[in-house]
Formats: structure tokens, sequence, C-alpha cells
């Protein structure tokens, strides 16, 4: 089997509903997670493979250090008298000869019909888009992991490990399946991201690339899927008709907690719909939120992978500083409640 199919591109969760789709086929699998990391490591705890006789999802970051955590999984898959979980740490440079120089700590966990259960609460979690966590008592061999509630509040303690359920990666809705927009969902494959990808003509939904991060659906009533974006979510606006793009612009503008709004075009074309954005009553304030034309910090090209690729990196900017004003913010909260109690 080749590398490309032996190590899919993977969600943070796409563990649970890989290890459920296994057992469903009688097949057995390994969760091997990263629990601990020290110094300079490819990956942060949290990170994991799944590994199953067939394939390997997910990634430690690649390298010795991912090979040792797969020989180590199949030999549990080929011996699972041998018990249902252990752990392994490796030094990087001599165990590995990574030129890393940390340490991680790795614990692997036989996933067969005896972890459903728990498995199916982990899927349902997800599906409710909470703050959950698998517990994994990796100091106890006979203990069963559980699904339990992961707030700040919560800290992970010596023979514990918290596998976060909840997916952090941004999301980002794109009215329009043409040349650009399915360039645009063949790139974000490939990117931490969550799309979905809107369009009214079945035949431009049929030529979407498929991806486990890229849903396509149908655009039949544009304010209600307007309505339906969730908060700090981006938007790019690229439909077969500038009148159809008009009426998504003004109805993404007239809201205020997106954390993007792009629509394709010209510089002209930019001008004429922030002036009739104005004229149909729109604030100033409200109609500059529009970003057009997109990517112009990027590569200038006309070629459609090219615009692809300026826009999300415009909007992977814009969620990465977002990401450090929400840190921020965080950080002086804390030091605000650390002030009060001192």
């Amino acid at each position: 089997m080749s590398e490309a199919n032996t190590r899919a591109v993977a969600g943070p969760v796409d563990w649970v509903s890989s290890a459920l789709e296994r057992i469903g086929a009688n097949d057995t699998a390994v969760l091997v997670m990263v629990t601990e990391d020290a110094g300079s490591t490819p990956r942060d705890a949290g990170a994991w493979i799944l590994v199953s006789r067939e394939a390997t999802l997910g990634t430690l970051g690649g390298g010795q250090l991912e090979q040792i955590a797969e020989d180590a999984a199949k030999e549990l898959l080929d011996d699972p008298g041998r018990g249902r979980r252990s752990t392994l740490r490796c030094i990087l440079g001599p165990d590995a000869r990574q030129c890393c120089g940390g340490a991680v700590k790795l614990a692997l966990e036989l996933l067969d019909a005896n972890a459903a259960p728990w498995l199916k609460k982990a899927a349902e979690s997800i599906q409710s888009d909470t703050n959950d966590a698998v517990l994994f008592p990796t100091g106890d061999a006979s203990a069963t992991p559980r699904v339990i509630s992961a707030s700040r509040s919560v800290a992970a303690t010596a023979g514990v490990h918290l596998q976060s359920l909840r997916d952090p990666r941004p999301r980002l809705f794109l009215f329009g399946a043409g040349h650009v927009g399915r360039s645009l969902c063949t790139i974000a494959s490939q990117l931490p991201l969550r799309l979905v990808a809107l369009d009214s003509r079945d035949t431009m939904r049929a030529l979407v690339p498929r991806a486990d991060n890229v849903t396509v659906a149908d655009m039949t009533e544009p304010e209600i899927c307007v309505r339906s974006i969730p908060h700090n979510a981006a938007v790019l606006v690229m439909t077969h008709s500038h009148e159809l793009d008009y009426e998504l612009c003004r109805a993404l503008l007239r809201r205020n907690d997106l954390a993007f709004v792009g629509l394709i075009g010209s510089h002209s074309k930019a001008a004429r719909f922030r002036h009739r954005l104005r004229k149909d009553g729109l604030s100033p304030r409200a109609a500059d939120r529009l970003t057009s034309p997109i990517g112009t910090s990027g590569p200038t090209s006309k070629e459609p992978g090219v615009i692809a690729l300026a826009a999300l990196t415009e909007i992977l900017t814009v969620f990465e500083e977002l990401g450090t004003e929400n840190r921020v913010e965080v950080d002086s909260q804390s030091d605000s409640v650390s002030n009060q109690q001192g």
C-alpha cells in the first residue's frame, strides 16, 4: 500500500470515528498518543496515530519516532495478551536518532469491541461540540477510559492522560464551487480548517474534491445559509452571479461576528459593491469589513490555484491573529485573577 494511503491526513479527533469503523468491521486498532513532551519535539502532547493492520492514520511528526511508535503498536496488535495499555518513553537523540533533542512519552491503547461503549460516547461528545476529553488511566492497565468534562479547571495528574475531543480547527464557508472554489477545496483539504462549500448547481458540487474536512452542501436559500454560519467563521463569496454575490455580501456584512468576509473580484467590482452597500443602508464601517480583492498579500496570478492559495493564506493569517488576541485576553484575565487572589 502506498504511503499516501497508509498515512491519511486527519483532523484532531478523527481517531474516534476511524476506530469505530475498524471495530464495526470486526477489526482492532491501537491508538498511540503523545502524553508528555519535553524540549524540542516533532509534535506536542495530544498528537496521535491510529494503527491498524491495514493502515496508519494521523502523524506524530514522521521520522524514526513515528516508526518506533508504529512498530510498538503492531506488536500490541499481534499479541493482545500483552495487555490493553502500555507506555513508552523515547529520547529523540539516542533512541530515534532525530536531531530535535527532546523527549516524549507515548501511551498505547488497544481498541477493540470492548472499547466501543466509551468510543461511542466520545463520538457523541464530538457531535455536540462540547469541551470534553477522554481520560486514559495510563498508570492502571485494568481501568477503562472514560469521557469527562475537560473544563479549564481539570488538569491531568500522574498516571492520567486527557485526550481532548474538541476540534479547534476554524471554520470557513465558501459560496461558489467554480474553478477557484474547487482549487480552494483541494488546498484546504491539507490545512487545519473545516470547510463548507456551498453551490446551487448540482454539476459544480459534484466536481468538488472530497476530503474529511470538506463538506459540500446545496445553496437553495442563501439567507438561511448565512444565518446558520457560526460565530467567528470566515466566509468567501465567489458564485457564478454578481447579483448573488452582492446579496450574500449584504447579508453577511449585516452580521458583526464573522472573522472574515471576502469577495473575489477586481478593485472596480469591490468599489461598486461598497458604494451599493452604503446606498442600501449599511454603515461605512460595515461595508469596509468586506475584503475585496482577496489574497492581495500573496502571489499575484489569475490562475485559480494561485488565487485560492493567496486567499487561504490571508484567511489563515486572520485566524492566527484572532487566536493570538484570544490567548492574550485569557492570559490577562488569568493575571487579573491571580493579582486579586494575591
